[in-house]
C-alpha cells in the first residue's frame, strides 16, 4: 500500500510539473514575418522543401487559409496589423506613405526631429524615424507593460516593418541602405546600444559580400528547379523583369546600378545596397544579428518578444516576379536560414521555452506578361497617364489645371484646396467623371470615391470592405481603384507588385509552434492574421491590443 501511495505520489508530482511547464509562458516568442511570402509557395513549393517549412509544416500548428483583410497590401499596412490587430481604419497606416491634404507627401514613419543613429556615427544626411503616426497601441505595448522583465525588439532591412511591429513601446532596428550598418532613432534609442555598435564593426557589409556570388541552393539539374515557368528569362530574353541580368552567378552583390532596366517608368532606388538587399545574404546578415540580439539582451529573469522581418524576398519579388529562378531559389536558402536560426534558439532557451510563429505581410500578383501568354486578360495600368488624360479633361471642361496631383499604390489624391472651392454639385460631377475615365481603362474593375467607400456598410470578408477598413480620414486619397484579378496598377512596366485584394496578395502562409504545447495539427477554416497578435497575447498572459476586434485563433 504504502508502495502504491508513493507511485502515486510521484505520478501526481510529474504531472502538476508538466502541467506548469506547459502553461509557463515561454522565455522566448519569436515572430519571424517574411515580407511577401504567399501562400502559393507552400503550395507550390511544399514537396521540395527540406528544413524550416518542413518543419513548421509537420510539427506546428498550420493554418492553411490565412488572409490579411486588406484592399491594397503593403508593408507597412501589414506589419502594423501583426502589431496591433486591427486594421488601418484604425491604426492609421493606410500605406507606406501617403499625401497630406495640403499635399506635403508623407512617409508614414519619417520624423526628421529624432535623428537616425547613423547619422550621428556617420555624418550623413540628416533624417529620423518615430512610430507616432501609428494611432493606437499594439501587442509589444502590451508585453513590455506587463513586467519590467519583459524585452521587446524589432529587426528588419526597412524601417517601416521594424516599426510597424514595435509600435512606440518596443526597440525598432534596421538596416540603414545609406550607410550599410543596423541602426535606429532617438525616438527609441539615447544612442546605439553597444551590442549593435559591436555587431556593426563585426560585419563590414561592403568587405563581406565584395566578390561573392549567389549560387544555386541545390544542384542546377536537379528536382528544386523542374518548375513551370521557372526560366521564363530564357524564353523572353529578360523581357518581363526589372532587371537586364539575373542576380544569380553575377559579382553583382555590392551594387546593381547596372541592371536597372532602362525602358523602367518609376523611381528606381540605386542605393549603393540595392542588389545586396535582393540577396540571400542579407538575410543571414539580419538573422546573425537576431542571434546578436538574443545573447546580449535576454537575461536569466527576463522574458523576451523578438520580431524579425526579412525583406529581400518582397525586394527580389518586385523585379522578376514569383514564378522566377531567383525568386524559387531565395525561399530555398531562406527554409534553411531560418532552421539554423531555430536551432539556435532551440539551444539557447530549450524547444519547451520557444514559441516560434512564421507568417508574412502580404503576398504578391503573377507577372502581367505570363498571365497574358497563358490568354488570361490581364495588364498594366499605368496611373501616370490616367492622371494625365484626368487632368486634361477636367482642365478642357472646367477649365481648372492640375487637379489630380498624385497616386499612391492603388488611390489618386486631388487637390483639394481646388476641389474644396467647387459647389457641391460641381464637385460631384467632377468625380463621376473622373471615376468614369478611369473605369474605361482596360484593366480597372472598381472604382470608389472616399466617401462613398467609407459610408458604405459591406460584408466582412468582402472586398468592398477590405478597401473600405483601408480607410483613414486625411491620409486616404480621394479615388480609390481595384484592378481585375491578373491586371495592376503600377509605375513600373516590368516586374510584378502586391496592390489588390486577391487571394494571392492577401493569403499568406501562418505557422505557430511550441513543443508540447502548441503543435500537430492542421487548421483549414478561414482565419484573419489580426487574429495573430490576440492569440500571442493570450498565450503570454497579456492584454490583447487594446484596438483589436478579433478572437483570438483555434489552437
Amino acid at each position: 500500500m504504502k508502495r502504491f501511495l508513493n507511485l502515486a505520489y510521484k505520478v501526481i508530482f510529474v504531472s502538476i510539473f508538466v502541467f506548469f511547464q506547459l502553461s509557463a509562458v515561454p522565455k522566448i516568442t519569436v515572430v519571424m514575418v517574411v515580407d511577401q511570402l504567399a501562400e502559393h509557395y507552400m503550395n507550390k513549393l511544399g514537396k521540395n522543401f527540406n528544413y524550416a517549412f518542413k518543419m513548421l509544416r509537420e510539427k506546428g500548428i498550420n493554418y492553411t487559409n490565412a488572409y490579411h483583410p486588406h484592399g491594397t497590401p503593403t508593408t507597412a499596412t501589414g506589419h502594423n496589423a501583426l502589431n496591433t490587430g486591427t486594421l488601418a481604419y484604425k491604426h492609421g497606416i493606410v500605406l507606406n506613405g501617403w499625401e497630406k491634404i495640403n499635399g506635403e507627401k508623407v512617409r508614414y514613419d519619417q520624423d526628421n526631429n529624432f535623428d537616425s543613429l547613423a547619422f550621428s556615427l556617420n555624418g550623413v544626411q540628416k533624417y529620423g524615424n518615430n512610430a507616432k503616426k501609428i494611432m493606437v497601441t499594439g501587442l509589444t505595448d502590451q508585453f513590455v507593460k506587463k513586467s519590467k522583465n519583459n524585452k521587446s525588439f524589432s529587426l528588419s532591412h526597412k524601417s517601416r516593418a521594424a516599426i510597424g511591429m514595435s509600435g512606440k513601446g518596443g526597440q525598432p532596428i534596421w538596416f540603414d541602405e545609406n550607410s550599410g550598418i543596423f541602426t535606429s532613432s532617438k525616438a527609441f534609442f539615447k544612442k546605439m546600444p553597444k551590442w549593435l555598435l559591436d555587431f556593426n564593426k563585426k560585419n563590414n557589409v561592403k568587405k563581406m559580400i565584395q566578390g561573392r556570388e549567389w549560387k544555386l541552393f541545390y544542384p542546377a539539374n536537379s528536382k528544386y528547379y523542374k518548375l513551370k515557368d521557372i526560366n521564363f528569362h530564357k524564353n523572353t530574353n529578360n523581357e518581363y523583369a526589372r532587371y537586364d541580368e539575373s542576380l544569380i552567378l553575377n559579382d553583382v552583390i555590392y551594387t546593381t546600378t547596372q541592371h536597372i532596366n532602362k525602358k523602367t517608368i518609376g523611381t528606381a532606388k540605386n542605393y549603393k545596397y540595392d542588389g545586396f538587399l535582393k540577396s540571400p545574404f542579407a538575410n543571414d546578415l539580419l538573422l546573425d544579428l537576431a542571434e546578436d540580439c538574443v545573447e546580449n539582451n535576454l537575461k536569466d529573469k527576463d522574458n523576451m518578444l523578438l520580431w524579425v522581418s526579412l525583406s529581400p524576398l518582397d525586394k527580389l519579388g518586385h523585379v522578376y516576379g514569383p514564378q522566377s529562378i531567383e525568386v524559387i531559389d531565395m525561399i530555398y536558402h531562406l527554409d534553411k536560414q531560418i532552421n539554423d536560426f531555430y536551432n539556435y534558439l532551440k539551444e539557447k532557451v530549450g524547444e519547451e521555452n520557444l514559441l516560434f510563429v512564421l507568417t508574412s505581410d502580404h503576398g504578391v500578383a503573377p507577372l502581367v506578361e505570363l498571365m497574358r501568354e497563358k490568354g488570361i486578360d490581364a495588364c498594366r495600368i499605368l496611373p501616370n497617364k490616367l492622371i494625365n488624360k484626368m487632368n486634361r479633361y477636367i482642365e478642357n471642361k472646367y477649365k481648372i489645371q492640375n487637379l489630380v496631383k498624385e497616386f499612391r499604390t492603388s488611390q489618386f489624391y486631388l487637390d483639394r484646396k481646388k476641389l474644396n472651392s467647387l459647389s457641391a454639385d460641381t464637385r460631384q460631377k467632377i468625380m463621376n467623371e473622373l471615376k468614369n475615365i478611369i473605369l474605361n481603362k482596360k484593366g480597372v474593375h472598381k472604382v470608389w470615391t472616399y466617401d462613398e467607400l467609407s459610408k458604405s456598410k459591406p460584408k466582412f470578408d468582402s472586398f468592398k470592405s477590405f478597401y473600405k477598413k483601408q480607410l483613414y480620414p486625411g491620409r486616404s486619397g480621394d479615388l480609390i481603384c481595384m484592378p481585375k484579378k491578373y491586371s495592376i496598377f503600377t509605375t513600373y512596366i516590368h516586374g510584378t507588385g502586391h496592390r489588390s485584394a486577391y487571394d494571392y496578395n492577401t493569403r499568406v502562409p501562418l505557422f505557430i509552434y511550441q513543443k508540447g504545447k502548441l503543435e500537430n495539427k492542421t487548421i483549414n477554416k478561414k482565419v484573419w492574421i489580426p487574429q495573430l497578435p490576440v492569440t500571442i497575447a493570450k498565450i503570454l498572459g497579456v492584454k490583447k491590443p487594446a484596438a483589436s476586434e478579433f478572437k483570438p485563433l483555434p489552437l
